[in-house]
C-alpha cells in the first residue's frame, strides 16, 4: 500500500492538521515494512490524487535508483518548474524526514499553490535571476537535491547548473529533465548545435577526466568557455573540480557532486598474488596517482585546440558567411555603380544623338532653304577667289 501523504491526510474528513498531528495519527512504518525501491515511485504516482504532476516513464525507473539513498535523511529539495505543483505532494511522500522541499516557477499562477505540509515552499520568479536565488537561499542555504525542469531552453539550463550547483551539498546530486528539447531548435539546440545543453554536459563530462588531459597551460574552466561566455554565465574551476560523475539517461542527466580530493583516480589496488601473465604488480599496491605520470600532450592537434571542435566550426562557418555576405555586399556595391556609370553614359549618348539630330535637321532646312540657293553664286565666287589667292 502506498505511503499516505500529507496533503492527502489534511484534505480528508479529519480535518486539518500539524505535523507533529499527523505523525502521532499515522506513525511511520517500521524498517522492515515494505521498502520503497523503484517501483516505489511509481505507486507514488499511481495512486496520486492531488495536484497534478507530469514525469515520463523512465524517470520514474530511474529516480528510484537514483534517489533511494535519500529516503531515510533530513534532506532539502529544489525542483525548478513545477507547473501544477503535483510533484513536491509526491517527494514529500518519498521523502518521508526532508527537512525542505522548495519549488521554483516563473508561472505567477503558481502563487496559488498551496500546501499544508509546512515543509513545502513555492517561490514564484526566474530561478537565474538574483532575486529569486535570494529567495531560495533565504529557504535554504544548500540542497542535498536539485531538479531542473523548468524552462528547457538550454540558456537557462546552463544557467541554472551555474548557479545552483555550487549551493549542491557534497554528495548531492542535480538532475535535468527533458533534455530531449536540446536537440530542437525551439529550444536553443540541435544535434550537432555547440551552444545546446546536451553538449554543455558532453563537455562536463571531460571536466570529470580533467588530470588526463596532459596540457597544463588549461584549467577546467577553459573547456566550457565558450558556452559560459555565450549564455553570460560563469562557474569556478572550483566547484568543477567537485563534479564526481556525469551520467547519461533518455532525456536526463545526472550529475553527482562529491568533494574535489576524492574525485581523482587516488590509489592503487592490487589485490591476489598470482602473476601468471604480467608480473610486478605487487609493489604498486597503494600508490598515488599523480598528474606527472600523464602523457604530456602539448603536440596533440586534438588537445591544444583552443575551442571545442563544434565551436570552432560554428565560428569558421560565421567568418564565412560574413565573408560571404561582405563579398555580395561588395559586387551590389560594384553593380550599382556600374550600372549608374552606365546609365549616365547612356543618357549622355542620348542627349549628343539628340543634338546630331538637330544639327542635321538645322543643316537640312538650311540646304533646302531659299537664301541659300540665292547666295550660291556669291559661295561659288568666294572659292574662285580663295584658288586664285592660293
Amino acid at each position: 500500500m502506498p505511503a499516505v501523504g500529507w496533503t492527502q491526510l489534511a484534505n480528508s474528513n479529519s480535518g486539518i492538521l500539524s505535523r507533529p498531528a499527523l505523525q502521532k495519527k499515522y506513525p511511520k512504518r517500521p524498517a522492515q515494512g515494505i521498502k520503497m525501491t523503484q517501483a516505489a515511485l511509481h505507486q507514488l504516482y499511481e495512486s496520486h490524487i492531488g495536484k497534478v504532476s507530469d514525469k515520463w516513464e523512465i524517470y520514474l525507473d530511474e529516480y528510484g535508483r537514483i534517489l533511494n539513498k535519500y529516503r531515510n535523511r533530513p534532506v532539502r529539495i529544489l525542483e525548478i518548474g513545477i507547473q501544477n505543483g503535483g510533484s513536491l505532494e509526491i517527494w514529500s511522500r518519498y521523502f518521508d524526514d526532508a527537512t525542505k522541499i522548495i519549488g521554483c516557477d516563473i508561472n505567477p499562477d503558481c502563487a496559488r499553490l498551496s500546501y499544508a505540509d509546512p515543509r513545502i515552499r513555492v517561490i514564484v520568479g526566474d530561478a537565474n535571476t538574483s532575486e529569486t536565488y535570494s529567495s531560495i537561499i533565504a529557504e535554504s542555504s544548500a540542497f542535498d537535491i536539485i531538479i531542473e525542469d523548468g524552462s528547457h531552453l538550454s540558456g537557462d539550463i546552463i544557467k541554472s547548473f551555474c548557479l545552483y550547483f555550487p549551493i549542491l551539498m557534497e554528495g548531492g546530486t542535480f538532475i535535468v529533465e527533458d533534455l530531449h528539447c536540446s536537440y530542437w531548435s525551439a529550444f536553443d539546440g540541435g544535434l550537432f548545435h555547440p551552444y545546446s545543453s546536451i553538449s554543455f554536459f558532453k563537455l562536463l563530462a571531460d571536466v570529470v577526466n580533467f588530470e588526463h588531459w596532459g596540457i597544463s597551460s588549461r584549467d577546467r574552466l577553459s573547456l566550457l568557455s565558450g558556452i559560459l561566455n555565450h549564455y553570460g554565465c560563469n562557474i569556478s574551476p572550483a566547484a568543477l573540480a567537485e563534479v564526481r560523475s556525469v551520467e547519461f539517461i533518455n532525456s536526463i542527466c545526472v550529475v553527482r557532486k562529491q568533494p574535489a580530493a576524492s574525485n581523482s583516480l587516488g590509489r592503487r589496488i592490487i589485490a591476489g598474488q598470482q602473476e601468471l601473465v604480467v608480473q610486478g604488480h605487487g609493489s604498486l599496491h597503494g600508490t598515488q596517482f599523480h598528474h606527472d605520470q600523464v602523457p604530456k600532450q602539448q603536440d596533440n592537434i586534438w588537445s591544444t585546440r583552443a575551442l571545442p571542435p563544434a565551436e570552432t566550426i560554428e565560428q569558421t562557418e560565421m567568418a564565412l558567411r560574413a565573408s560571404q555576405e561582405a563579398l555580395t555586399k561588395y559586387e551590389q556595391e560594384v553593380l550599382t555603380k556600374y550600372e549608374q556609370e552606365v546609365l549616365s553614359l547612356q543618357r549622355d549618348l542620348t542627349s549628343a544623338n539628340k543634338r546630331m539630330t538637330t544639327v542635321e535637321s538645322e543643316k537640312t532646312a538650311l540646304l533646302q532653304s531659299k537664301s541659300w540657293r540665292f547666295t550660291a553664286p556669291i559661295r561659288w565666287l568666294a572659292r574662285q577667289a580663295r584658288r586664285l589667292l592660293r
